[in-house]
Parts: structure tokens; C-alpha cells; sequence
């Protein structure tokens, strides 16, 4: 059986690349799921939204996420790396609105 998925969106106002973490991880222990996406995306009104969807999780105890901005595939590819090495895992890469602007973001798994 396929996990059951959960979308929330958040503002494009959303303060700090920090508060966009900090309310994912709240919404992963409401929703009793993972980050598995975020993106960009606009309501039928034009306002814009960053996406994020969730997957239903097996592990009650997740762990903090962590968000940091990229600038290249080069720049995440190095991030990625440096993660590994602190047992931190991928979670997800994409895109989100932060204080109206775009940014790359890639989120890696705290212990």
C-alpha cells in the first residue's frame, strides 16, 4: 500500500529560509509524516505558495531537518557530501519562496 500523502503551502512571505524549517518540522509531527518535496507553486488566484508534500512515516522519532541554500548542482552535490559524512540524510532538493524571492534549497536529516 502506497503512504498517504499530505500538501501543505506555505506563503511566499514566509520570513527566513530558518522559519520555512523551522514550520515543516512542525508539520511533520502534526501530520505524523516526512518531507518528501517542496517546490514553487501559484493558487488559482496568481498568489504564490512554496508546496511542500509529506509522506506518511513508519518512525515516530524523525529527527530536526535541515535547510540550506544552494547556488549550483556543483554547490549541492558538495553539501550532499559533507552530510554523508555526519550520518545527516538527503532528504529533498528544490525551491521555495522565502521574503517573496526564490531560493534553492536542499534539506538534509539532524540526529
Amino acid at each position: 500500500m502506497a503512504a498517504k500523502k499530505h500538501t501543505r503551502a506555505y506563503g511566499a512571505n514566509m520570513s527566513s529560509l530558518n522559519g520555512l524549517e523551522l514550520t515543516c518540522e512542525t508539520d511533520e509531527a502534526n501530520l505524523s509524516s516526512k518531507l518528501n518535496s517542496l517546490e514553487l507553486a501559484k493558487f488559482e488566484d496568481g498568489s504564490k505558495v512554496t508546496k511542500a508534500v509529506y509522506v506518511d512515516a513508519d518512525e515516530m522519532a524523525l529527527g530536526e531537518l535541515i535547510f540550506e541554500e544552494f547556488t549550483t548542482e556543483n554547490d549541492a552535490d558538495v553539501r550532499t557530501s559533507i552530510h554523508k559524512t555526519k550520518q545527516e540524510p538527503f532528504v529533498c532538493k528544490g525551491q521555495a519562496f522565502v521574503s517573496n524571492k526564490t531560493k534553492n534549497v536542499i534539506v538534509f536529516r539532524g540526529k
